[in-house]
């Protein structure tokens, strides 16, 4: 039997909201929203939004739906395994809402497919999940001067933005280079394929992001621009933090940010002492010291979250060069905290042979 519905019993409850009316629900008909990303984040993004009623969704994903997929990617099933995502996606909303337009784009985002999508649309959702897309869609959204709802997650963290659209402070609001200038190296880049991913948290940042999309369409309440909301999933908190305009000169003066032996051993005999991490691996340790905690350079994302977070960050290596990469990852994972690397590294201190614990 077929149920016919109209749109007035399709949106009911959104009229029964305060400050929601018919010209609110067409605001939602008329925008168009791209999502790049159909995996654990634009699942719930797509379904919400499509329930909304947001009149145009394009999907834009080049990849098939895999059994690891499923315990969190909620649009799909066994059925669906080998078949591509946007388009599933795309029958499954269709059949959810017949009143809106869905669009499937079965390719992957990149610059050149950015520069010329972002601009037919009134919000750009990132729902990728590695660093090369999400800078790509913030510089094309950048470019286009279109809404940016970010989102991303990391094991058992989640982190929700919204980026260039106007806050009392800036009138073209923040940039995700506002907190992460650049990316960090390849190496260390994971995405939740390499490093693991708690089922439900997709979902729920997923459903924060559809929440800001909604507002920054229709106007109602605040959205996050010039916030970061931060989502911990095993304590079940949230902080926000308020973001500022980076002084990108400054920036990439940071980025190099190192620290020598002298100056080390100053700060280590200080009232609030660096935290010291060595990123060698084990043979390295036994062999030669300065003391520190032993984090294996292929290991550190392993223990992000276990770091302390009241205090700044030295790491040190054999010769400098796998701690300026750790540092890089993790100034792209802890807001806020200040990461060093040792010049030179343990052979410019005690030449490599000699065991020195600080």
């Amino acid at each position: 039997m077929n149920i016919h519905l109209s749109e007035s019993v399709y949106y009911a409850r959104h009229f029964r909201l305060p400050g929601f009316n018919e010209q609110t629900q067409q605001k939602l008909r008329s925008a168009k929203v791209l999502i790049a990303g159909v995996g654990g984040l634009g699942c719930p993004v797509a379904l919400y939004l499509a329930g909304a009623g947001i009149g145009t969704i394009t999907l834009c994903d080049g990849d098939e739906v895999s059994p690891t997929n499923l315990h969190r990617q909620v649009l799909f099933d066994t059925s669906c395994i080998g078949r591509k995502k946007a388009t599933i996606a795309a029958e499954r909303l269709q059949a959810i809402n017949p009143y809106i337009h869905i669009e499937a784009i079965c390719q992957y985002v990149n610059t050149q497919l950015l520069l010329e999508l972002v601009p037919r649309f009134d919000v750009i959702i990132d729902c990728t999940d590695n660093f090369d897309a999400k800078y790509a869609i913030n510089d094309a959204a950048d470019v286009a001067g279109v809404p940016l709802v970010y989102g991303s997650i990391f094991q058992f963290e989640g982190r929700v933005s919204v980026f260039h659209y106007p806050t009392a402070n800036y009138a073209q609001g923040l940039s995700y280079r506002d907190i992460h200038p650049e990316a960090p190296p390849s190496a260390l880049a994971q995405n939740c394929g390499d490093a693991g991913v708690i089922g439900v948290l997709p979902g729920i940042i997923g459903t924060l992001q559809a929440n800001e999309a909604i507002k920054v369409i229709t106007g109602l309440g605040e959205t996050l621009s010039g916030f970061l909301l931060i989502f911990d999933a095993l304590s079940a908190t949230t902080r926000k933090l308020t973001l500022v305009k980076r002084n990108h000169a400054k920036v990439i003066q940071e980025q190099t940010d190192d620290i020598i032996y002298s100056e080390l051993l100053e700060r280590m005999a200080s009232a609030v002492p660096p935290t010291l991490i060595d990123v060698r691996e084990f043979h390295e340790r036994k062999a030669s010291s300065i003391g520190g905690q032993h984090i294996p350079l292929a290991t550190l994302h392993q223990h992000v979250m276990s770091l302390p977070r009241d205090r700044d960050i030295v790491i040190y290596c054999k010769s400098g060069m796998r701690s300026a990469k750790a540092a890089l990852y993790l100034r792209s994972r802890m807001d806020g905290i200040r990461v060093l690397h040792l010049t030179g590294g343990i052979d410019a201190c005690i030449g490599g042979g000699v065991t020195c614990k600080l």
